[in-house]
């Protein structure tokens, strides 16, 4: 547990000094931050008044909801990953000793998985990750405890119906939980976890549906779309793996699957009873990831999955013989050696410099936004300009604009200028995108007033420069005006360039 805190403290005292102020290195925390506002006053949504789903959680929100709209809201999210990253190395901790091994390997097992397989990297992207992690590893201690004779505890059927609540990958290793328990003659723990998955998840696509919304999350649909306009099942999948297990956590995750395939096939022991079964939940629900989730962006989304698998290969080898049992503790050894290789160089180089990158982008268009033109606006970035925003914010990324998402995917040929009838018709006035997505969706008449550059950039962002266009041509004197403004108040190594006009 400790050894996760000072990872995770540590990477939040070195974004700061790179960044000279806290902020999250994800504009995504604020679309969660935005989402949990507009629920305390009744929309569930980004925009007073118009539904959308924008969240890609469907618990984290609610984790959200108190003090809308203040400082003490932005910090909720350092709250809750704080928690939730103690918890994943409490649990790995109480993991690593159910094994009943002693030695340096395991202290060196024990203290250096929460930094190489990056649980204190989730927990410091301040999303849903981290809880989703802590409920993950709470099933395969709780599975494997249930399994060895010691009953079913009411908090690993709480970690079982919580983890697809809080991220939809949570639904292939809770429903595999609940089968083997269903198998293993635990029907009572079994209905009860699978009732509440199935309830919980389908009520809430029930609940979107109510809103005129499509049964899954927009956020979640605008991800997945570009792979689902492009391929058919089978062809969706298969792309899916080869992409997936080219990336470093990816590679890192099919190694683990390869990994409990050897030790079932050289082990014959370990194919039946409480090892078998909780190699084939972990093994598979890493599979179906590698299938149908995605790898990367911040090394967040895999984790969960990679280290459910390395403590199920941990509990799975510690009913071995004591020459075996230093075999699983090398090859756990150099998988984790093979995790700081995927994670950390990435993490140092890049990621710990996005919380700057947000500040000096994001943060400074929010400012654009909220306290000098105060106009409803067009983005590709939603979180951070929606969230204390009460001008409308038109989403043409589409995780907040169900409208945008479904020009955008619907399967048909996407015009040009097609985000001009969108802005007209919410009374947009003003757009903020990077033109390298979103230059051919500007109307003809849009007016380019200036660009948001960063000086010596540093971070991942989609783009380095955010284009600024008045939509409505008669807002361009106004807008180009209240940049004039603006611009003296920006940060060091933010630069506001304006175009036209003699300028």
């Amino acid at each position: 547990m400790l050894s996760a805190l000072t990872g995770f403290i540590t990477l939040q005292i070195i974004a700061y000094l790179r960044a000279g102020v806290f902020e999250y290195p994800l504009d995504d925390v604020y679309i969660h931050l935005a989402m949990a506002s507009q629920m305390v006053q009744g929309t569930y949504g980004v925009n007073a008044g118009e539904p959308a789903s924008a969240a890609s959680s469907i618990i984290y929100p609610l984790l959200l909801t108190p003090f809308p709209n203040t400082e003490f809201q932005r910090f909720l999210p350092v709250f809750w990953n704080t928690l939730a990253v103690a918890g994943c190395g409490w649990v790995w901790g109480r993991i690593v000793e159910e094994t009943g091994k002693a030695g340096v390997a395991v202290w060196l097992i024990a203290v250096a998985a929460p930094l190489s397989v990056n649980m204190s990297g989730v927990g410091y992207t301040g999303m849903e990750a981290a809880p989703h992690m802590l409920m993950s590893l709470l099933m395969v201690l709780g599975l494997w405890r249930a399994l060895t004779g010691r009953g079913v505890a009411g908090w690993f059927i709480a970690a079982v119906i919580l983890a697809p609540l809080f991220r939809y990958e949570g639904l292939a290793l809770s429903l595999l939980v609940a089968g083997i328990l269903f198998l293993q003659g635990e029907r009572r723990a079994a209905a009860v976890a699978f009732t509440a998955v199935i309830g919980l998840v389908g009520g809430f696509s029930l609940f979107l549906l109510s809103l005129g919304l499509p049964a899954l999350p927009g956020s979640v649909l605008a991800k997945m779309a570009p792979m689902a306009t492009s391929f058919g099942l089978v062809e969706r999948y298969a792309v899916s793996f080869a992409f997936n297990v080219v990336q470093p956590g990816g590679a890192l995750l099919a190694a683990l699957i390869l990994v409990a395939l050897m030790l079932l096939v050289i082990f014959p022991v370990l194919r039946r009873g409480p090892p078998v079964w909780i190699l084939l939940a972990s093994g598979l629900a890493a599979l179906a990831h590698l299938l149908a989730g995605q790898i990367g962006w911040m090394n967040r989304y895999e984790p969960y999955a990679v280290v459910s698998l390395l403590a199920a290969i941990l509990l799975a080898g510690s009913v071995l013989e004591k020459g075996a049992v230093r075999l699983v503790d090398g090859a756990c050894i150099i998988l984790l050696l093979a995790g700081s290789l995927a994670y950390l160089p990435k993490m140092w180089s890049k990621y710990l410099w996005n919380p700057r990158a947000i500040h000096l982008q994001q943060a400074q268009l929010a400012r654009i936004a909220q306290d000098y033109i105060r106009v409803p606006v067009a983005v590709n970035d939603l979180g951070r300009i929606a969230w204390r925003n009460p001008d409308y914010v038109l989403d043409l990324f589409g995780l907040g604009s169900d409208e945008a998402r479904r020009i955008r995917f619907g399967g048909g040929p996407v015009p040009e200028g097609w985000a001009d009838p969108l802005a007209a018709r919410h009374g947009v006035k003003a757009a903020m995108i990077y033109d390298v997505w979103f230059g051919d969706a500007a109307g003809s008449d849009w007016v380019r007033i200036g660009e948001l550059t960063m000086d010596r950039p540093r971070g991942a962002l989609g783009d380095w420069v955010v284009a600024i266009y008045a939509t409505d041509p008669a807002f361009a004197p106004e807008l180009r005006s209240q940049l004039e403004s603006f611009a003296p108040t920006l940060p060091e190594d933010a630069t506001l360039t304006l175009v036209g006009a003699g300028t």
